[in-house]
């Protein structure tokens, strides 16, 4: 593991600093990115001031694969980052003076394993959007707050089939192989929603040397409720507890979609079915266009309704509470409000250290 700072930290950088950090990994592994420290103030222009996670280019424009833009102002520690392929980009900006703004992070390469500690986050199969490669033994564990139980949302799905035989996707609830299996997954049906009233997952991928696909796309979340808590991720999905079925009596769920200043959140109904009298008290679907119910409201809706899209600034809070049953899949994805393209040129597991009109500096 190493580490990499904004300049002179962790006293103050001179003003109008812009670092790119491109951090290259050996040939089949990826990078790991661990915010050690970061801070900025609030209330700066989140356009001018900024990290920023990306992944390696794909040349697919479709998935330019800027991942997710931190501004200071967010309520929650910055997720663990994985890269899908073996390139990392992080970008750190502040146009602003301010004493105590600066940025401390750790590096280092990575295999397809790994370990989450937090209590949301997405997954994305390696070499996402491209197919994965071949020989892949991959075991990953999802672990929230003990307090917290672990919802898992599947957005995208194609692995090999062939009756799972070869290439395929495993969850187990619990923390290892021997824990109690949920659900084995292969060919490219998306499958449902998953729901393992515990606050800790394992999943296990494998591919053979043959046939390989795009792989898959999850969003997870966690709550004390097990309904709700925070999305995060470029695109996600969403479902009430038990998806296909009716979920139970008496559920209270809330998911807010958090997304840096500058981006759009996209947010689709694909099936909603709540039963209600047809006032909407007591069983309803409500979204607010802002992190929670202070702000505007969009709804109530309930019975078997279609739901158009919708678009908010910077992030949303679904609301969803039934007293009866319900049956609800949504889907969401973030949108480019400014976009811009790089060249970069790379080399092998190194790390460039580009200040704009500053210094270069290079460490192996």
């Amino acid at each position: 593991m190493q580490y990499a700072t904004s300049p002179y930290f962790p006293n103050a950088y001179p003003p109008l600093t812009i670092c790119r950090w491109i951090i290259d990994a050996p040939p089949d592994q990826q990078v790991k990115l661990v915010i050690q420290e970061f801070h900025l103030s609030s209330n700066q222009d989140c356009s001018q001031n900024y990290v920023e996670f990306q992944d390696s280019p794909s040349g697919i424009q479709e998935h330019a694969d800027r991942i997710h833009r931190f501004c200071g102002y967010e309520n929650f520690t910055i997720p663990v980052f994985y890269s899908y392929r073996r390139t990392a980009i992080l970008i750190f900006r502040s146009k602003t003076f301010i004493t105590n703004n600066g940025l401390r992070f750790s590096y280092q390469a990575s295999d397809c394993s790994r370990e989450y500690n937090q209590s949301f986050g997405y997954l994305k199969s390696p070499g996402w959007p491209n197919d994965y490669p071949h020989n892949l033994d991959c075991t990953i564990i999802l672990r929230s707050p003990k307090n917290h139980t672990i919802s898992l949302f599947f957005h995208s799905f194609h692995v090999e089939g062939f009756g799972c035989a070869r290439d395929f996707l495993e969850v187990r609830n619990g923390s290892d192989a021997s824990s109690p299996l949920l659900g084995k997954y292969c060919g490219s049906t998306l499958p449902n929603p998953v729901f393992p009233k515990n606050h800790v997952l394992y999943l296990h991928f494998r591919s053979d040397i043959l046939t390989s696909h795009e792989g898959y796309e999850i969003t997870w979340t966690s709550s004390p409720s097990g309904c709700g808590g925070t999305l995060y991720g470029e695109t996600g999905s969403l479902a009430s507890p038990g998806f296909p079925a009716s979920y139970p009596n008496h559920t209270d769920c809330e998911w807010t979609i958090n997304a840096p200043k500058g981006r759009v959140v996209t947010v689709h109904f694909a099936f909603v079915s709540i039963d209600d009298p047809g006032d909407c008290i007591n069983n309803y679907l409500k979204l607010y266009n802002g992190p929670h119910n202070s702000h505007p409201l969009i709804g109530p809706y309930c019975g078997q309704v279609s739901i158009n899209f919708f678009f908010f600034m910077f992030s949303v809070s679904i609301q969803h509470f039934s007293a009866n049953k319900a049956i609800t899949r949504v889907s969401f994805i973030l949108m480019e409000g400014l976009c811009a393209a790089i060249q970069i040129i790379t080399i092998n597991w190194s790390l460039w250290h580009l200040c704009l009109g500053m210094c270069l500096q290079v460490i192996h």
